[in-house]
């Protein structure tokens, strides 16, 4: 792999084409302006009866055990609202879970910029014959209420359906409450942390079922720390990071990781061996590129894309 550890489709089909292109003159007129627009203000929300319990203010808002401050190096205006029914083109609806109704969200115009990067990173790694996200279902994202989502700097997302040209569905459910226990719960558990670690490769607050019971329906993604893959970066000392990497190693590579969220010799003994496996041949994943490796590895290993 390359130093970035990205990987690009060589080709998009014609219909891909022509709704990224379409969706590139909506963000220029939105999401650059950085303002919320007249039209903007009277988007559909979900009402106020339908507020998820993660709504409610929790201190994983704020910071997370073994993560810095929310606020350390965040230089993101909370201010800076857009609201869109899609994310990065038109072709990738976004739904409200709870209902399973099409709506619109309203997100931090630099926030909406990084999670529309990381939907074309989870494109360019998935299968070809996947096709493209077509739908993502989600808790939500601006909610009033102090820490990220009141400042429109989070994402609950529930699933993800793509959809190929045959019309041809594969979905990536983090919807443990529901498939945990199932017939079809290894294939669910696989992709999941597959999708944790897509998350992973660009946001450090990324809050998964191991952390606790109120994550057991969604992901949480939020950019409190930062929200680039040129900035991301491996804290031994955060639980959360943590459970991706031991999530990763016991389910998508079959090592049989503890998950307990503490970083010691085994989670350091198992991550090297994939890291190793994926051609990273020298150091641990507390380099930052091989921990970038990792995650890209992870997320193309869980959905198919590549054996290794």
């Amino acid at each position: 792999m390359s130093e970035s550890e990205e990987f690009t489709r060589s080709a998009m089909s014609r219909r891909n084409l022509l709704l990224a292109s379409a969706a590139g003159v909506a963000g220029v007129t939105g999401a650059a302006a950085g303002l919320i627009r007249p039209d903007d203000a009277f988007a559909v929300q979900p009402s106020d009866d339908q507020i998820h319990p993660d709504d409610l203010f929790h201190p994983d808002d704020l910071f997370h055990s073994g993560d810095a401050l929310a606020t350390e190096s965040s230089d993101v205006s909370p201010m800076a609202l857009i609201t869109r029914n899609y994310l990065g083109t038109t072709g990738c609806r976004l739904y409200y879970e709870p209902s399973g109704n099409a709506s619109s969200f309203t997100f931090n115009d630099t926030y909406y910029s990084q999670l529309s990067s990381w939907k074309n990173f989870i494109y360019n790694n998935a299968p070809d014959s996947w096709g493209w996200p077509w739908r993502i279902y989600t808790y939500g994202a601006y909610v009033n209420k102090p820490g990220m989502h009141g400042q429109g700097r989070a994402f609950d997302p529930a699933k993800i359906v793509y959809k190929n040209s045959s019309g041809i569905t594969h979905t990536i459910s983090m919807r443990y409450d529901v498939w945990h226990g199932g017939s079809n719960a290894a294939l669910y558990r696989r992709r999941y942390w597959g999708a944790a670690a897509s998350f992973a490769r660009r946001f450090r607050h990324v809050l998964t079922y191991a952390d606790n019971s109120t994550h057991h329906n969604h992901i949480h993604a939020d950019n409190a720390i930062y929200g680039s893959t040129t900035d991301c970066y491996y804290s031994t000392g955060s639980t959360s990071q943590t459970y991706i990497v031991q999530g990763c190693c016991r389910v998508v590579w079959g090592l049989g990781t503890g998950l307990d969220g503490d970083y010691g010799p085994e989670t350091e003994r198992h991550s090297r061996e994939v890291l190793r496996r994926i051609g990273r041949d020298s150091g641990n994943i507390t380099n930052k590129y091989n921990f970038r490796a990792f995650l890209t590895a992870s997320f193309r290993k869980a959905v198919g894309t590549q054996s290794y």
